[in-house]
């Protein structure tokens, strides 16, 4: 007989208590519906006090995104568009600088910069977008390009992620957002999104980012076509690498809002 709820959070609640790390299967329960999510909430704030004491963290952000064309057709992107969309724009030089200008304005700390993988645009333009930038506004931090952004620059130049990390750092890079993660596990990243930076490259690239001592971001895409089994696999990665480097500073689950109805009620 399968155990209790009540009987099953006791014993989270008992591991939580010993700092001691739940399992697959346990994740994956924890996802049920049956859980309590006000039990739920009230183990993670205890572990998350645990970690960070009864402290929050934020900054003042706002977002560039230089075009959004791209060579990519990730099949749940609204954002996507091509060369001779009528949607479809590629920003200048004096556009990137007036939203600099805007952001320091604004009391902005932090410019989060990512966009479409622009087929026309040469690796040389993403290292100047930053150089411009951190140039103009020194006491911006830039938190910028994705690891897919990363790997698909690597397909351009030949040059390895730390190569490419290291010009950007350069640059002025002064961290990494966490996007393009979606699902790491290949029943669902490769119906989405098949054709960019799979999981291992994605982590990669993480990986060489941390050990340059760049602090980046992590997310997970959710509510699309994946099931309890495709999130918590994704999370113990996270939690893998997490483990080797202590690179990541943020988590950012995003849920997914479809424009089209492509992804819906199609769980794998």
């Amino acid at each position: 007989m399968p155990q209790s709820v009540s009987a099953f959070l006791r014993d989270v609640q008992r591991k939580v208590d010993a700092g001691e790390r739940l399992t697959f299967d346990e994740g994956v329960r924890l996802y049920s519906p049956e859980t309590p999510l006000q039990e739920l909430g009230v183990l993670a704030n205890q572990v998350r006090e645990a970690k960070n004491g009864n402290r929050a963290f934020y900054n003042i952000n706002t977002h560039l995104n230089p075009t959004n064309v791209c060579v990519y057709r990730c099949v749940f992107c609204a954002f996507r568009s091509d060369l001779r969309d009528p949607k479809g724009y590629l920003m200048s030089d004096e556009q990137v600088l007036a939203r600099g200008a805007e952001a320091i304005e604004a009391g902005c700390t932090e410019m989060h910069i990512v966009g479409g993988l622009h087929h026309q645009k040469k690796y040389d333009w993403y290292v100047h977008l930053i150089r411009i930038l951190h140039d103009a506004y020194p006491e911006l931090h830039l938190k910028a390009w994705t690891a897919v952004e990363i790997n698909w620059f690597q397909h351009m130049t030949g040059k390895t992620a730390r190569e490419i990390l290291e010009d950007m750092i350069d640059a002025g890079l002064g961290s990494m957002p966490g996007g393009g993660a979606e699902i790491f596990h290949p029943e669902v990243r490769d119906r989405i999104c098949e054709h960019k930076a799979d999981t291992a490259a994605w982590i990669d690239v993480h990986r060489t980012a941390h050990e340059l001592g760049l602090r980046t971001n992590a997310t997970m895409l959710y509510g699309h076509i994946e099931n309890a089994d495709h999130r918590i696999d994704h999370l113990v990665r996270l939690r893998e690498l997490q483990d080797e480097t202590g690179g990541f500073q943020t988590f950012i689950p995003l849920a997914f809002h479809p424009a089209t109805p492509t992804l819906r009620s199609h769980p794998v």
